[in-house]
C-alpha cells in the first residue's frame, strides 16, 4: 500500500483518535493500514465524491470555433464505431 504525502490517516480506536499528516511518501511493504501508536489500526477519512458537469455541445461549440465543431462531430461516430462490435 502507497502512503503519499499530503494524507490524513485516522486512528480507529475512539478512545485514541490520533491523526497523522503524511510529509514524506513511502509504501508500506506488508500491504496493511498503518498502526497508530496505541496500536489500532488507522485509515484515510472518508471524502464523499464530487460530480463534474461538463460543458453542453453548443456552448463548446461557441466557445472554440470550428476545431471543437470537427472534432465533436466525429466523437460520437468513432464511439459508435468501437462499441458495434
Amino acid at each position: 500500500m502507497e502512503i503519499r504525502k499530503g494524507e490524513r490517516w485516522r486512528c480507529q480506536n475512539l478512545a485514541c483518535q490520533g491523526e497523522i499528516l503524511v510529509t514524506a511518501s513511502s509504501e508500506v511493504m506488508n500491504g496493511e493500514n498503518p498502526r497508530c501508536s496505541c496500536g489500532s489500526p488507522m485509515k484515510k477519512p472518508y471524502v464523499r465524491p464530487e460530480m463534474k458537469t461538463y460543458p453542453s455541445t453548443e456552448e463548446t461549440r461557441h466557445r472554440f470555433g470550428a476545431h471543437a465543431t470537427l472534432y465533436l462531430d466525429l466523437y460520437p461516430a468513432k464511439r459508435t464505431a468501437q462499441w458495434s462490435g
